[in-house]
């Protein structure tokens, strides 16, 4: 096979390789910012210690710490917009979806929502959801 043939064929893969990464993707993260933040990236909820656009927790934080050992952040870098954001791309299209197929739960918006909004083990157990919790459902879906 000469050099064209396998650059071309290199550039398919990559191209292939590249679609089905982002077909993979459940959560629209614009949505998430205009519910938990509304774009301002120095938000900071005292109850929960939440921080930034997408209002990550310290444990989602620390998960990120645990899974990318070579980019590890602070509590005071959620409140870089880009970072914020990265790390909740990574936990809602990444993350939950492999907690929800390791405990046999469908990988979908809805269960998705309810783990980032109140905890996976509202979709594992089928508790009962909050009211905070189903209003969130409904401001995602506008």
């Amino acid at each position: 096979m000469n050099k064209t043939k396998r650059i071309m064929l290199a550039m398919i893969f990559l191209f292939i390789f590249h679609s089905s990464a982002y077909a993979e993707r459940y959560i629209n993260l614009s949505r998430i910012i205009k519910i938990e933040s509304h774009g301002n990236e120095k938000a900071y909820n005292r109850g929960s210690g939440a921080r930034g656009l997408c209002q990550i927790t310290e444990i989602c934080l620390k998960e990120w710490n645990n899974f990318h050992k070579t980019e590890v952040y602070s509590l005071k870098d959620l409140f870089n917009g880009e970072i914020n954001k990265k790390i909740a791309d990574w936990y809602l299209n990444v993350r939950i979806p492999q907690l929800l197929k390791h405990y046999g739960k469908e990988v979908n918006t809805r269960n998705i929502i309810i783990c980032y909004n109140a905890g996976i083990s509202y979709v594992v157990s089928n508790k009962r959801l909050k009211k905070e919790t189903v209003d969130y459902i409904t401001k995602y879906g506008r």
